[in-house]
């Protein structure tokens, strides 16, 4: 079988379609339900997310997150994964004594 240019085209545009989204995730681990701020620079909107729910934000140019009413937030980028613990938001890689991410390879 011969493979045409337009075959391999095609093919590379339906992996690139096929791609999720490189969105923030958020998952509530708490019991009760949480405000999240999602805050852009100039522009800031709240969100609730429900107990054992999960949200996807979009933050291409960088944002920082916070659950209200727990004082910090966290800045993240593309790709990152956070969890909600007892009100305090944190990455899911975090370690929570000391507060550093696990390196990955």
């Amino acid at each position: 079988m011969r493979h045409t240019p337009i075959t391999a085209a095609f093919l590379a545009c339906t992996m690139l379609a096929a791609t999720p989204a490189l969105a923030i995730t958020v998952t509530n681990q708490d019991k009760g339900e949480h405000t999240l701020t999602v805050d852009k620079g100039e522009a800031q909107a709240n969100q609730k997310l429900a107990a054992g729910a999960s949200a996807e934000v979009e933050c291409k140019e960088g944002c920082e997150l916070r659950v209200a009413g727990s004082g910090y937030g966290r800045s993240v980028n593309e790709g990152d994964k956070l969890v909600i613990t007892d009100g305090m938001i944190r990455f899911a890689d975090e370690d929570i004594v000391t507060g550093s991410t696990k390196a990955t390879k």
